[in-house]
């Protein structure tokens, strides 16, 4: 594919541990048994103590020259509500509209991305979280960021990913939101982690379907957990409508069960070892296999993987701490001969 595009997803809460969601990602990474994940702009505080620094656009701009070294195109960034939300009308009996509230603390990171003298060099879109709470504003504010050149579209049109399923009003008030920018409809991809489960849902109203993360479980290697990307890639088939396949970093959200946090659970169950640099190769030629033999049914030239940081669920390609100070770039090097390869074979 000569106009191959990578797209890596971007949940970045790498915050202070004063703020909500910094107080539960730090205590989550604290452990030291935890540190070879740890990303590498932490501050580690002791054996059993990290936090994170209020990172400012230099340090941001290093870590996007990470991400251009090792060959992404653009970055899928959960896109938050830019405003404070009052907590009175937040339904709190839900754990995943408890942390409403506190979205404003995570949009930093694409805010550094469009305000970068690099985003000429590397693309962003949006993941709408359909279970949280948008504004007309921040409709209107995501339409304004489409227009730039540094956000990533499919033959003309502004990508967007929608994680949760797709929420009946938003999609329709981001194409309003659009069209009154001059902006045509987005490309919109709805994340599904299999095949459909309500027939009755209209899915020809998206345009293409992927997902966020390849949540596999009672599994002991990488190997397998490709094996279940596979299978989970063949079942979103049966959509009817244009994939774009996934890739996966690993999956293994072990420091989430030992320090949980309040907006999801996880079993407590083995799950796949860290990959070595030639497993990562292997996953990715097992992905290229399955492309070549179902490429009609694909949105053309686009691959996602999960994921740039999520350091706490087991997915990343961002250069991690050491205790000297040199990042360790074992993940950014295996994905960046991953992209190659890819580059080279399809």
């Amino acid at each position: 594919m000569s106009n191959l595009r990578i797209g890596v997803i971007n949940w970045d809460c790498s915050v202070p541990s004063s703020t909500y969601f910094g107080f539960h990602a730090t205590k989550s990474l604290s452990p030291a048994k935890y540190r070879d994940r740890t990303p590498f702009y932490a501050n580690v505080l002791g054996n059993d103590k990290i936090d994170y620094p209020v990172r400012d656009q230099a340090s941001y701009d290093r870590e996007l020259q990470y991400a251009i070294d090792a060959g992404i195109d653009y970055f899928a960034y959960c896109w938050y509500t830019d405003e404070i939300i009052d907590r009175n009308t937040i339904d709190t009996t839900n754990p995943a509209y408890t942390v409403d509230g506190m979205l404003h603390e995570i949009t930093r990171m694409r805010k550094h991305h469009m305000a970068s003298t690099l985003r000429n060099r590397i693309n962003l879109c949006a993941i709408l979280v359909c279970s949280h709470i948008y504004s007309d504003g921040d409709m209107d504010r995501l339409a304004s960021a489409m227009k730039e050149d540094c956000y990533e579209k499919i033959g003309g049109r502004p990508l967007v990913y929608l994680f949760g399923g797709f929420h009946p009003e938003y999609l329709p008030r981001l194409h309003r939101a659009c069209d009154a920018v001059g902006l045509p409809d987005p490309f919109a991809v709805f994340f599904n982690g299999g095949g459909p489960s309500q027939s009755d849902k209209d899915y020809s109203v998206m345009d293409g379907v992927s997902n966020y993360a390849c949540c596999g479980t009672r599994m002991d290697t990488y190997a397998e957990l490709v094996a279940h990307l596979r299978r989970a890639n063949d079942l979103r088939k049966d959509f009817g409508i244009p994939l774009v396949p996934q890739f996966t970093m690993g999956w293994d959200p072990t420091p989430r069960i030992l320090n949980p946090v309040p907006w999801v659970p996880y079993p407590d169950v083995p799950y796949a070892a860290q990959a070595s640099h030639e497993e990562f190769l292997a996953g990715a030629a097992d992905l290229a296999d399955w492309i070549e033999e179902n490429r009609d049914l694909l949105v053309p030239e686009h691959i996602l993987t999960f994921a740039w940081n999520e350091f706490e669920e087991g997915g990343w390609i961002c250069p991690t701490w050491t205790p000297d100070g040199e990042p360790d770039t074992s993940h950014t090097d295996a994905f960046r001969d991953v992209v190659r390869y890819w580059r080279e074979r399809l």
